[in-house]
């Protein structure tokens, strides 16, 4: 049996600062207006469009969250130890073309926004259709400038404040993981 293999042809990616003030704004919202995953629109974002075409690579990476607590040999036992495993922890990768000659672009957004909190969307298709994520994060300036006579690019990796909700599967097979742990298969 082959592999199922994912190229990401029209990707998407947008940012826009969480607004506390918006109507019927909730803390646990993960996108703009409270939509899941399956439901984010790409015009719910700042400038998510311009931004797209800036990304050479866009990623949703999860770290394990694993204590180890080591206890010494005693005369009556040997040593051992106890591992605990607690919640993932996540970081928005994404790597893109410096656009600094550009007004509202995304390393203006980036800078404009340094240590604010903001929604993403994050999907390997251009469309509303999976895979696709939505979640929070502290934005971090990017870098300025670089190496003369060259693409200018960056990277910057943007700490997600919770788990984030993420749809998985294609149009009309999907499931969508909510970071509270909900699971909606379609259908």
């Amino acid at each position: 049996m082959d592999p199922n293999i994912l190229n990401i042809e029209d990707g998407l990616f947008a940012l826009t600062v969480v607004d506390e003030g918006a109507v019927g704004y909730v803390s646990t919202w993960q996108a703009p207006g409270g939509d899941t995953a399956a439901t984010a629109a790409l015009a719910d974002y700042e400038d998510g469009d311009s931004f797209t075409c800036q990304i050479t690579s866009g990623k949703l990476t999860a770290s394990k969250n694993v204590n180890r607590r080591d206890r010494a040999a005693t005369f009556c036992s040997a040593a051992s130890t106890t591992v605990s495993a607690g919640q993932s922890t996540y970081a928005l990768d994404v790597a893109f073309f410096q656009d600094p000659h550009v007004r509202d672009g995304l390393t203006s957004f980036l800078w404009e926004n340094d240590t604010l909190e903001a929604y993403f969307l994050l999907a390997g298709d251009s469309g509303t259709t999976a895979p696709r994520a939505v979640g929070r994060v502290l934005i971090t300036s990017g870098s300025f400038l670089g190496e003369a006579r060259a693409d200018l690019t960056d990277s910057v990796s943007l700490d997600v404040v919770r788990k984030p909700d993420v749809l998985f599967g294609t149009t009309g097979s999907t499931r969508l993981i909510t970071g509270t742990g909900t699971v909606t298969n379609t259908p």
